[in-house]
């Protein structure tokens, strides 16, 4: 895996108040019965301090987990939701590794001799210090990442897109998606699990240098939104959760270090 460098100092983290009221807009016009509570995980704004890291270029591939597999180091991944077979990664060796839980993730990530990234670090690695919308900028660009455009068969499709995947894309299909880092595919394709634990009101108050999440809690943070999602989801500052135990075909992940 090629991994590039997110160098040490402060970056804006969260949603300002002026943001949460347009992500909501934009819930509303497409849903029509949107509260303020559900973008509320994501606020305060507030300026965090970290230490540099390397992360991922890219999603965790299948062949690349099936690796760790062969090596007896990691489970396979399973059929999930969708009905995804469990062999479908061998006929997409280079879409993202999806079916895995947390533990399946951080036993690869641990495999590779790093981790999973802190919500912190994904959140920096994919909108800069800037405090951008998206990891390419603030306005939304449907030719920039894998979303629920055109070619997704869900309800809540956007016609104005067609990126020709129903589903994942091979990791890295989007360069011009990428962060100010070079890091893709941190808006749609998959959610990534990340370290932390959730809790809807961390933002406040929150350590301000290298915050490392919860103790403990019932579900563990996804990042980035994924092929199913509209617009609001894959926005950078966007805060997900889910079992720890689940496995999605919408899910995935990418490894970090401190050191490479």
């Amino acid at each position: 895996m090629v991994m590039v460098y997110v160098p040490a100092g402060e970056f804006v983290m969260g949603s300002t108040d002026r943001e949460v009221e347009e992500a909501l807009g934009i819930c509303n016009e497409k849903w029509g019965e949107c509260e303020w509570e559900w973008f509320e995980d994501e606020y305060p704004e507030y300026h965090v301090v970290l230490d540099g890291y390397w992360i991922d270029r890219y999603e965790v591939s299948n062949a690349q987990y099936r690796q760790c597999v062969e090596d007896g180091s990691c489970q396979a991944a399973a059929a999930c939701d969708w009905r995804e077979p469990p062999d479908e990664d061998s006929s997409r060796p280079d879409h993202p590794v999806v079916c895995v839980n947390w533990e399946d993730a951080r036993d690869y990530c641990e495999w590779t001799g790093a981790r999973l990234p802190t919500e912190a670090e994904w959140e920096k690695a994919a909108r800069g210090t800037d405090g951008r919308v998206y990891p390419w900028g603030n306005r939304f660009d449907g030719s920039r990442a894998n979303y629920c455009d055109a070619s997704c068969d869900l309800d809540w499709a956007d016609s104005d897109a067609d990126d020709g995947y129903a589903r994942t894309a091979p990791v890295g299909s989007y360069p011009d998606g990428a962060s100010p880092y070079g890091v893709l595919d941190m808006a749609g394709n998959v959610w990534e699990w990340v370290a932390d634990w959730y809790d809807e009101d961390y933002y406040s108050p929150s350590p301000g240098a290298n915050p490392q999440g919860p103790d403990s809690g019932q579900n563990r943070v996804v990042r980035g939104g994924s092929w199913i999602n509209d617009t609001n989801a894959v926005r950078a500052a966007n805060r997900g959760r889910d079992n720890p135990e689940g496995r999605h075909s919408h899910v995935g992940f990418r490894c970090a270090r401190t050191e490479k």
